[in-house]
């Protein structure tokens, strides 16, 4: 009697197995109507640089500094001006004493005859006289400055370099926006794959919840137990919801960062996260970052654009030197005029300015320059010195987020070697639940640390590469 009843209740065990196996097995979910797109890295960066307001803005200031340049080499050429004057007056004289003409007829000797002599001889009465009268004139004018001081040599010297500096930072803003869209979509990728580990921990959860409840209704587990797997389960399910959560925020990060806010949610790449782990010696890098990062570049550019203008505030110490060239012509209808009714005129010549005492503005014009220049150096030093320590904590980063996915991968293993002997022990009576849900809890928190390192590592690695003045392009370019 003791043996049959043992062999029912290890039959129901057995058949309870079998049943808690069937159900839960997950029921494949069904087919979205409309299964969201993939974007690749490169899609997402193409539309980032498209409609970026950082890169448009960059554009915008290379374009004015190129019209400084072109302002600055106009400094050299002549003026030409080309003026039209019309005018008309009309004028009322009042009270005016009206006049008559008397003749006197004058006999000549030589030869014989006579000629008229005309003389005004008062009326005794007033009058208004009204005087209308027009001007008109054509001039064309140059002149050019042959010597200033060495103010357009400075003011040329300072727009090159104005304009390099530019260059430079557009195509540096270009790059740290590659560099943001690449962070910020290894973190949406970071977080999808976060999220089917808290799903696969929340799965495995409940299949052992189920299993802990058969066992319970057959006597074989205590109710502790039961209460134990149901904590985990609501645990994995709280897990889930935050990395849900994380999700959405990681996807709008990636929107703002592609300058589409109210985007469609779509997939990413998972592809991305089968890569390899070099990394350069420190010192090459930070040569490599001292010869080709466009920032030093810039303020490079930048320091020899102040000492440009240190020459052209100074220009105010020297003499100047122009040419000019004027011709006029003009026509004058009015009764009152001094000469003809028309004339031209044609004016060349020089002019030679020496300011010797202008309130000490030249002075303190070159003073402010080349503080300004000195301001330029001690930033350019100070970016220099910055750099050094953004390579340096990127190179260390990513060299830690190697050696953590190595680790991670070999604690993966261990987890789930130490779940396995877990579930075992738990069968034969020699283990505790608690012990299985450590094993899971470890094996769930190292393949979370495998994703997080590789995610790092791609991140680490976008900045290092912009950090040591490599193009970012080969994100951007299919």
């Amino acid at each position: 009697m003791i043996r049959l009843a043992g062999r029912m209740i290890r039959c129901f065990t057995i058949l309870a197995l079998v049943l808690v196996t069937v159900f839960s097995v997950p029921v494949p979910a069904a087919a979205e109507d409309s299964p969201r797109p993939v974007y690749d890295l490169r899609q997402c960066v193409a539309i980032a640089l498209t409609g970026s307001p950082t890169v448009s803005i960059a554009e915008q200031q290379t374009a004015s500094a190129g019209k400084g340049k072109l302002k600055a080499l106009g400094q050299f050429l002549p003026s030409v001006s080309v003026s039209r004057t019309w005018s008309k007056s009309e004028r009322t004289d009042f009270d005016i004493d009206l006049t008559g003409y008397e003749t006197v007829t004058v006999p000549t000797v030589n030869p014989a005859g006579t000629y008229d002599i005309f003389f005004a001889v008062p009326t005794g009465e007033k009058a208004d006289v009204e005087e209308t009268s027009s001007y008109s004139d054509y001039a064309v004018r140059t002149n050019l400055t042959v010597f200033d001081g060495f103010g357009m040599f400075g003011g040329l010297k300072s727009a090159n370099n104005t304009l390099a500096a530019a260059k430079a930072d557009e195509q540096y803003s270009r790059q740290m926006v590659i560099q943001n869209v690449a962070t910020a979509y290894y973190n949406l990728l970071r977080r999808e794959k976060l999220l089917d580990v808290s799903e696969d921990s929340r799965d495995v959860a409940q299949k052992e919840l189920e299993k802990s409840e058969t066992y319970y209704r057959l006597g074989s587990v205590a109710k502790s137990d039961v209460l134990q797997a149901k904590v985990r389960l609501q645990q994995t399910r709280l897990d889930v919801l935050r990395a849900g959560n994380a999700v959405e925020q990681a996807f709008a990060d990636l929107a703002h960062a592609m300058n589409q806010p109210l985007a469609k949610r779509f997939d990413v790449d998972t592809s991305l996260l089968e890569t390899g782990f070099e990394l350069l010696p420190f010192d090459a890098l930070y040569s490599e970052a001292q010869a080709n990062r466009l920032d030093l570049r810039s303020g490079g550019y930048t320091v020899d654009a102040r000492n440009g203008d240190v020459t052209a505030a100074g220009s105010g110490l020297w003499p100047s030197f122009a040419l000019f060239a004027n011709y006029t012509r003009y026509e004058n209808e009015s009764t009152y005029r001094f000469g003809s009714a028309e004339s031209d005129n044609f004016q060349y010549g020089y002019q030679v300015n020496w300011n010797i005492f202008d309130r000490f503005q030249s002075f303190g014009n070159r003073s402010q320059a080349k503080a300004q220049a000195r301001i330029a150096e001690y930033q350019l030093q100070q970016k220099k010195l910055d750099v050094q320590l953004e390579v340096r904590t990127l190179y260390n980063s990513l060299s830690e987020a190697r050696a953590r996915i190595l680790l991670s991968r070999e604690t993966i293993e261990q987890a789930r070697e130490e779940l396995r002997l877990a579930q075992e022990r738990l069968k034969v009576g020699a283990g505790t639940t608690l012990d299985r849900i450590n094993a899971e809890v470890n094996l769930a928190s190292a393949q979370a640390d495998e994703v997080d390192g590789i995610c790092d590592y791609l991140n680490y690695s976008v900045q290092l590469d912009r950090a040591v003045g490599r193009s970012l392009d080969y994100l951007a370019v299919p």
